[in-house]
């Protein structure tokens, strides 16, 4: 069983990077802010802190070293690539929805998707396990995304009048999200 202050530790570590990746996010795609560069920057101290947790989570679960083979390379790389190619989709369809933005959107999901595929069997484990624990978490998980989602138009798409109940649903979005995370570990361990 992972210790409560472990829990507490990821689900900070999930707070704070994810909204430093979203502020960065922010900072980038709003013209407006002028602040392109430094939202790349802000964006990717996003990234490493959220990257950080999962050694974080190894070590306070007692799991061991990783055994990286082939399979989890072409697991990072398919993430990788489909995130990019989600994040080039989002972008196009910003101001206008056209079909090659949603035609990279839906090749990026049908990658991640690959990803995690790939890194189940990566991990010897099977491909999708459907269980109603596992489904309640999904659910959440996907819950959270769409209050994420919903805060980051308000602020971005429907104008600065939205700016601060945009940043509220977003926290309270992310914050599902990162709880969700924390109840599956502390369930899980």
């Amino acid at each position: 069983m992972m210790k409560k202050s472990s829990v507490v530790m990821i689900s900070i570590m999930g707070t704070v990077g994810g909204l430093l990746l979203a502020v960065g996010m922010c900072m980038c795609l709003l013209p407006e802010w002028n602040a392109f560069l430094p939202g790349v920057l802000l964006s990717a101290i996003g990234l490493v802190t959220l990257a950080a947790i999962w050694p974080v989570w190894r070590k306070a679960s007692g799991k061991g070293a990783l055994h990286l083979t082939g399979l989890h390379a072409v697991s990072l790389l398919l993430g990788l690539v489909g995130a990019l190619a989600l994040g080039i989709g989002l972008v196009n369809c910003l101001q206008t929805v056209t079909s090659f933005g949603l035609a990279v959107g839906i090749v990026g999901l049908v990658l991640l998707f690959l990803a995690f595929l790939a890194a189940r069997k990566a991990a010897g484990k099977s491909a999708i396990p459907f269980h109603g624990q596992r489904v309640l978490a999904c659910g959440i998980g996907i819950a959270g995304a769409l209050l994420l989602g919903v805060g980051m138009c308000l602020t971005m798409v429907w104008g600065s009048s939205w700016l601060i109940p945009g940043i509220v649903v977003g926290c309270a979005g992310l914050l599902v999200c990162v709880l969700n995370m924390a109840l599956r570990m502390v369930k899980t361990a």
